[in-house]
């Protein structure tokens, strides 16, 4: 009996925990219900909006907030948005207004700084397979690539088409990409106007849960629409511990705990600083201001990390480059001009070989032609030079109708001269014909007598 009221406390103990852990967990959700950014004037501290309160604050030290206004926000939109946030990509648009891309959703959010208005842009209904999908603003035109979600990649390029729907929408390439646009690198550059995509790991979602090592480096031209394989990435950035990575739209920054590593993809270099005293601890939710990085260890309240990029790239050493170029491609154009070019030259070749030789006949027309000077020959002159003369009126024009044709379809076919000899009809009789060589082409056909024919 003792022992049974001792199971009996266990078993209430044990719920009590229970409902103590989610209680915690709950409320520690709640405490994170928020989307914060940084603003070049306000930086290194945050602004952020929070969701519970409906308020507009601002970080005026360390993790300590001061509410500046309340926020006008429909309670469906707030809703929405509460049920599926997440991580958001923030940019920084005109009219004071900020706007988030709420991640593995397509929520698009405005907040504006003048009137705290908070709205839904959005009109997205099917969403989804885009956590990790990097974000960005290309010629006014807001880009989502990638992601991944419900045991599933999504390797596709899309944009909000703000003007017609609201809706996101594909962009079509003209070409496959990579498998993997989630994690490694990725990022798009307004200099290079491409997207960079690189060094991710695939996981088979069986039942080994095996992963696969992506070394590839892809890069998006968007002015052509194209995917090329840029190279293999070095394997000193593919280790386990060198898995935090942060784009400031022309360095990748790779931390590798006691190292940080500055990766121009343009370049295709590495840079690394390391000066065995500072050490660079791993993060996940970043913001970007001018050249410097701000990024939390475990979670936005976490221990707060700043890295001046443009100060420790100055300090840091050249270490190799980013990518082995790979130059299949050129290899391949390489082969195919070599192979065009012999193909030609077997042609031509065979050409000159089997390209048909006048007759006397027609040397003796197309001599007596050049040396009448662009003078009329007559019908009678052809016929004393093929010496049919005698024959019938017929026969007579059946011989020159062969000849003339032969010389004209000889010359076109080994010098591309056409028609080279153009019969004329009289003004006096047009059934009287007389013949003369094509205006200008009397120099070129004579050089090509004057060889050997």
């Amino acid at each position: 009996m003792h022992l049974k009221k001792i199971l009996n406390l266990r078993k209430v103990i044990s719920l009590y925990v229970s409902i103590f852990i989610l209680l915690l967990s709950v409320t520690a959700f709640s405490e994170h219900r928020n989307i914060e950014w940084v603003e070049s004037n306000h930086f290194p501290l945050r602004y952020r909006i929070n969701l519970d309160q409906l308020l507009f604050e601002e970080e005026i030290s360390l993790h300590q907030w001061k509410a500046i206004a309340t926020v006008n926000c429909s309670p469906s939109d707030i809703e929405v948005l509460k049920s599926k946030i997440q991580f958001s990509n923030t940019f920084l648009l005109p009219n004071q207004t900020i706007r988030f891309v709420i991640q593995g959703s397509g929520l698009v959010y405005d907040f504006n700084k003048k009137n705290y208005s908070f709205v839904r842009v959005d009109k997205t209904i099917h969403s989804g397979y885009n956590f990790s999908a990097t974000r960005f603003y290309r010629n006014n035109v807001l880009f989502s690539v990638g992601g991944e979600g419900f045991w599933n990649y999504n390797n596709h390029l899309t944009f909000f088409d703000e003007a017609r729907n609201k809706e996101w929408e594909i962009y079509r390439a003209k070409n496959e990409g990579p498998e993997v646009i989630s994690n490694g690198f990725q990022g798009y550059s307004k200099n290079a106007d491409a997207f960079f995509s690189g060094g991710d790991r695939k996981k088979d979602f069986l039942l080994n849960e095996q992963f696969k090592d992506l070394p590839n480096f892809y890069k998006f031209d968007f002015k052509t629409k194209t995917w090329e394989i840029l190279g293999e990435i070095n394997s000193l950035l593919l280790t386990k511990e060198n898995e935090n990575i942060f784009w400031n739209g022309t360095h990748f920054i790779q931390l590798g705990n006691d190292k940080v590593y500055f990766i121009n993809p343009i370049e295709n270099t590495i840079h690394l600083f390391q000066d065995n005293t500072t050490y660079f601890e791993s993060g996940s939710e970043y913001f970007i201001s001018n050249d410097s990085i701000l990024y939390f260890k475990n979670g936005l309240n976490g221990v707060q990390q700043i890295i001046a990029v443009n100060a420790l790239l100055k300090k840091s050493t050249f270490v190799g480059p980013f990518y082995a170029e790979n130059h299949t491609n050129r290899n391949l154009l390489l082969i195919g001009i070599v192979f065009s070019a012999l193909l030609l030259f077997i042609i031509l070749k065979w050409r000159k070989k089997h390209q048909p030789k006048f007759e006397e006949t027609e040397l003796k027309v197309l001599r007596f032609l050049i040396a009448s000077k662009g003078k009329m020959v007559t019908t009678y002159d052809i016929n004393d030079l093929l010496e049919c003369s005698n024959k019938s009126q017929e026969s007579q024009r059946r011989i020159r109708h062969i000849v003339i044709n032969q010389i004209n379809t000889k010359l076109e076919y080994n010098h591309q001269i056409k028609n080279a000899i153009v019969r004329i009809p009289s003004e006096e009789d047009k059934r009287i014909i007389h013949y003369q060589l094509s205006p200008g082409m009397e120099d070129k056909i004579e050089r090509i007598l004057s060889t050997k024919v």
